[in-house]
């Protein structure tokens, strides 16, 4: 076991500092340890939180080498060294393993109107300051909508909150990343690429550009509320309008996220749902038609995960999927879907066009592939799929039905030949 020393410093008393979880089932040893340094002529008292003693010397005058040697007689059975700075937080955070202490997480919202405080799962939106039955409830001083939720962050990187811009970044970093998939949640209900107006800007985001969050750790710790302000991500976007009017969360998609981000349900399928809704987030702020074309084509891909299907074999399964089960919609959606495939992704990535060459409406083809993304999530809700391998069976079993055998020939023969192109052969 091992201990930090920083010596007094006026008017400041000295630490020995140590591993909470290291010394829990020791109090007795520390006691007798004490006994001993008291003897000595000293005043040394244990930290309530069980971390370390704060100490002086009655009659200071003792050079920090001889407290040291006096320290390491006394605690015989810990290894004491010398601390490398005189910050305790510092020190502390050096022999801190990968403990974990549960925080309530405060992320103000921008552009956003929220009419009533509401909770969805383990996140509680509160509207603004002004609109609040309950003002003084609230955690923080944020004028503006917030979000409020718990999470676990490294004890170690709370203790070096505030002294290292590097950890800042990385705890504002991951908050503002849960508090994303929080407003995911918003964004699925109430956004629209042909309506981006409707997006709030990122979680955290202040006027200014910078990122705020405030923490509070709700275990035994020294650690007080911090406020702390940075800029993980150099580059971001901001809503230039006033952003959505959100009344609450329903519905049954809404209801599933809920329960996903409560840890209530963990399986395969979800976790393809978070990282494809993540991935339709990033589209909303990104500044380049093409880019969130291009993500959404490729999140869809990701969600229904076509194995290395090519050509009419993908198109037909993710059309089917996206029929729900309605052969009338299959018909509608395949030759729609492939154009949106084979004319525009295509030729996007394989012959270099931009939108403006393609005479066609960036906006509303990113939120046709929206709604697109949107069907499979309420497919796999309806059906409580757990794994990639149970929708994609759902679709083979569409697909060697007799209705969409023949829709799928007509269409598979009649497009290409459109284009003047050679029908392709495959089967299911």
């Amino acid at each position: 076991m091992k201990a930090s020393l920083i010596p007094p410093k006026e008017p400041c008393m000295g630490n020995l500092l140590w591993n909470i979880k290291s010394f829990k089932l020791y109090c007795e040893e520390i006691k007798n340890s004490l006994e001993k340094l008291r003897s000595l002529g000293y005043w040394a008292s244990a930290f309530p939180e069980g971390d370390g003693v704060a100490f002086k010397h009655e009659l200071n005058n003792k050079s920090d080498s001889e407290m040291l040697a006096d320290f390491q007689m006394c605690f015989d059975w810990v290894e004491i060294f010398p601390a490398k700075s005189n910050d305790s937080n510092e020190e502390l955070a050096e022999l801190e393993t990968d403990r974990e202490l549960r925080c309530i997480v405060i992320v103000p919202l921008e552009k956003i109107f929220i009419e009533e405080t509401f909770e969805v799962g383990p996140y509680k939106f509160f509207c603004r300051r002004q609109f609040d039955k309950k003002p003084f409830d609230r955690y923080a001083d944020y004028e503006s909508e917030y979000l409020q939720f718990e999470t676990l962050i490294f004890y170690k990187d709370l203790l070096r909150l505030n002294r290292n811009q590097n950890y800042n970044d990385q705890v504002i970093g991951k908050c503002i990343s849960l508090a994303e998939h929080a407003l995911d949640m918003i964004r699925y209900q109430y956004s629209s690429f042909t309506r981006k107006e409707f997006t709030p800007n990122p979680a955290g985001q202040i006027d200014n550009g910078f990122f705020s969050i405030k923490i509070i750790p709700n275990e035994f710790t020294h650690i007080k509320s911090t406020n702390i302000i940075g800029i993980p991500r150099p580059l971001s976007v901001s809503n230039n309008w006033l952003g959505p009017q959100v009344e609450g969360l329903s519905g049954q998609e809404v209801g599933y996220l809920a329960l996903v981000h409560s840890g209530l349900i963990n399986d395969q399928m979800s976790l393809s749902v978070v990282g494809a809704l993540r991935s339709c987030r990033q589209s909303f702020y990104s500044l380049g038609s093409e880019s969130q074309y291009l993500n959404l084509i490729f999140t869809l891909d990701g969600l229904v995960n076509p194995a290395n299907w090519k050509g009419w074999k993908h198109r037909t399964y993710v059309s089917a999927l996206l029929s729900g089960g309605n052969s009338e919609q299959f018909e509608k959606i395949l030759p729609r879907y492939n154009y949106l495939y084979s004319e525009i992704r295509n030729r996007l990535v394989h012959e270099g066009k931009d939108f403006y060459e393609l005479e066609v409406n960036s906006d509303e083809l990113c939120d046709e592939l929206y709604e697109y993304i949107k069907k499979i999530l309420k497919l796999i809700v309806i059906h409580e799929f757990k794994a990639i391998n149970e929708m994609t069976k759902y679709a083979e079993y569409l697909l060697k039905s007799a209705e969409y055998k023949d829709i799928c020939l007509r269409i598979t023969s009649s497009v290409p030949l459109s284009f003047g192109k050679k029908p392709q052969t495959f089967s299911w």
